[in-house]
C-alpha cells in the first residue's frame, strides 16, 4: 500500500508548466499497476515444490538427494497409505509432517458434488483423507525424479484401498444403516475410478 501511495503521488504530480493531471485515473491505473506487481513478485516465489524450492541452499539440498532417500520417501507414503490402520491414519499423518516437512497433507475430503464427504448413512471423510493424501504424495515423487511412476496400476493400487476404507467405514454403521452405506460406498469408488481416467 506504501508504494502504492508513493507511485500515485509520483504519477499524479504534473511537471512544471502542464495541465494537472486526472488523479482519479491515475489512482485506478497506478492500483491496477501496484496489484500485478505484488501478484507477480508473489507468484515467482513460488515453484511447484513450495516456495522453498526457490532459495539456492534448498536446490543444493534436493541436488544431494540420493536414490537411497527417495526411495524412503516412498515407504513414508506406502506405510501411510497401505499399511496404517484407517483408524490409526491422521494419527500418523501428524506424526510423519513433523518428521518428513515435504509431505503434502492438504485435503478436501471428499469433493462428491452435492453429496460432499458424508450423509445419513455414511461418513467417508477418512477414507478420501487418505486417498487424497496417496494421489498429491505418489505424483509429488513422480514428478521429483523419484523412483515413482504415477502409473494406471499405481492408481489402481491405490484406488482399490480407498474401496477397502470405504468399506471399512460402513462397518461402523448402524444395521439399519449398512446397505445404504455400501451402495454409497460403491458409487464414491467407480466415481474416482471414472473421474481420474483408466
Amino acid at each position: 500500500a506504501y508504494i502504492a501511495a508513493t507511485v500515485f503521488a509520483t504519477a499524479c504530480t504534473p511537471p512544471v508548466g502542464r495541465a494537472p493531471c486526472h488523479c482519479e485515473d491515475d489512482m485506478r491505473s497506478t492500483q491496477r499497476a501496484a496489484v500485478a506487481i505484488t501478484l507477480l513478485i508473489a507468484f515467482s516465489s513460488l515453484s511447484p515444490l513450495g516456495a522453498r524450492a526457490a532459495s539456492p541452499t534448498n536446490g543444493r539440498a534436493h541436488d544431494r538427494m540420493t536414490n537411497d532417500s527417495l526411495a524412503h520417501d516412498r515407504l513414508v507414503i506406502d506405510r501411510l497409505v497401505f499399511d496404517t490402520p484407517l483408524n490409526r491414519f491422521r494419527l500418523e499423518r501428524s506424526r510423519a509432517k513433523r518428521t518428513h516437512r515435504w509431505l503434502v497433507t492438504t485435503t478436501d475430503g471428499c469433493s462428491a458434488p452435492v453429496v460432499g464427504s458424508s450423509g445419513a448413512s455414511f461418513n467417508f471423510r477418512l477414507a478420501c483423507e487418505r486417498h487424497d493424501l496417496a494421489y498429491a504424495n505418489y505424483t509429488l515423487l513422480a514428478r521429483v525424479g523419484a523412483s515413482v511412476e504415477w502409473t494406471a496400476d499405481l492408481r489402481a493400487r491405490v484406488d482399490d484401498q480407498f474401496q477397502r476404507d470405504l468399506q471399512q467405514l460402513c462397518t461402523t454403521r448402524r444395521h439399519s444403516q449398512r446397505l445404504r452405506c455400501d451402495a454409497w460406498a460403491v458409487v464414491f469408488f467407480h466415481a474416482v475410478r471414472l473421474a481420474a481416467g483408466p
